[in-house]
């Protein structure tokens, strides 16, 4: 019988919240959870205790890729991964890209707590910011490491933005860049209040989904039946 792979992110911080929407659906793997105790991991393959299943563990940021190729049949990623992916194919000139994997299956899993991407400045630019929102003359500058996902809350929110892409700490660009605000994913608000920011808006919640490949619900009625289990199982 062919096994359904299941893409699960290996950071500490989510992979035994995801492994638990697995497991409380019946598809537990032992070996996974004796890895799950051990500090330094290595493994990143395992098989359900009933060999139904082949859990990845696999960068968050991947997850999507992984699915959408067809090199799992199904995935847990946070919005911030799997939007990114969707949007960049505009960027990147590949239309088919995030075509292979549905999001809305399934509820949100909630497994990403109180995270938010939120547009976060210093406070003396908070009266710009808002001029912004109310002016075709005025560009706003935005640091990010999510582009696509900002340029299309921007154009959604009719403010003309110039983009500029960051890899990381990007709660100091207001402070030593040419930077008006940030549009970043916020939890606590520490970092923020810390480099002297404030929240201007909160923009949208980080969702967690499990994506779903098109392909392999298509041609395996397996992929089905465990949907419905997961579906009872979150709810």
């Amino acid at each position: 019988m062919r096994k359904i792979i299941i893409a699960l992110p290996k950071g500490e911080k989510l992979l035994s919240k995801a492994y638990n929407v697995f497991k409380r659906a019946g598809y537990a793997s032992l070996e996974l959870e004796k890895e799950m105790i051990k500090k330094d991991r290595k493994q990143l393959e395992f098989q359900s205790d009933d060999s139904s299943v082949i859990f990845l563990l696999v960068r968050i940021a991947d997850i999507p890729q992984y699915v959408d190729r067809n090199w799992a049949d199904i995935g847990i990623s946070a919005f911030d991964c799997y939007r990114e992916y969707e949007l960049s194919n505009i960027t990147l000139n590949k239309s088919m890209r995030g075509d292979n994997f549905i999001s809305d299956m399934l509820p949100d899993l909630k497994l990403c707590d109180n995270a938010r991407f939120c547009v976060a400045g210093l406070p003396e630019k908070l009266e710009f910011y808002n001029k912004c929102k109310h002016s075709d003359e005025k560009i706003l500058t935005v640091a990010t490491q999510h582009p696509n996902i900002a340029a299309n809350y921007f154009t959604h929110n009719r403010i003309i933005v110039d983009i500029l892409i960051v890899s990381g700490s990007s709660e100091i660009m207001p402070k030593h860049g040419d930077v008006d605000v940030i549009f970043d994913i916020v939890e606590t608000g520490i970092a923020l209040k810390e480099n002297g920011l404030i929240i201007f808006e909160e923009a949208m919640p980080i969702q967690t989904k499990i994506l779903v490949s098109k392909a392999a619900l298509k041609y395996d009625e397996n992929i089905s039946k465990m949907i419905g289990v997961l579906k009872g199982a979150i709810e």
